[in-house]
């Protein structure tokens, strides 16, 4: 319930409001006051929607980093203890792990290039992601803000 006074949120059935100290015992809630009410309840719920839905956006990037943090971690922890020489001269051109002859002879072959290919290419596609439901994150809120001003 809200003080009919000041728009407070008061307990119900309160005698008196806790922050202005108006009395409440007036009687039935005025068609205004039930208007102002809904409009108050409805943005509270609103703005609880929208909180929750950051929040869930939030812990999928978390997740998300976290595993490309975990991948970053393999692929350097391959690159310097397995690998031969980290900067190779560049003669074995079609050597690429694990494709071409680099399959054929081991994990030695790992060096600085595919290192930098397994992991910056996952960091390009989480990035593209990101814009991507960033972009449709905003088309659902434009299209909301649309529908509420028209039900207005």
């Amino acid at each position: 319930m809200y003080c009919i006074e000041c728009g407070a949120q008061i307990p119900d059935n309160s005698k008196f409001c806790q922050h202005c100290g108006k009395s409440q015992l007036q009687g039935e809630q005025s068609v205004k006051e039930q208007i102002a009410e809904a409009i108050i309840h409805r943005d509270v719920q609103n703005e609880i929607v929208k909180v929750r839905e950051t929040a869930k956006g939030f812990t999928v990037l978390r997740k998300m980093i976290g595993w490309y943090l975990a991948w970053v971690v393999l692929n350097l922890s391959v690159l310097l203890i397995f690998s031969d020489a980290i900067f190779t001269d560049g003669s074995d051109t079609d050597a690429f792990f694990p494709f071409g002859s680099a399959y054929n002879n081991g994990i030695e072959e790992y060096d600085i290039r595919e290192f930098l290919v397994y992991t910056l290419l996952p960091l390009a596609v989480l990035i593209i992601i990101g814009l991507v439901r960033d972009d449709e994150t905003t088309k659902t809120q434009i299209t909301s803000n649309a529908n509420e001003q028209k039900s207005e």
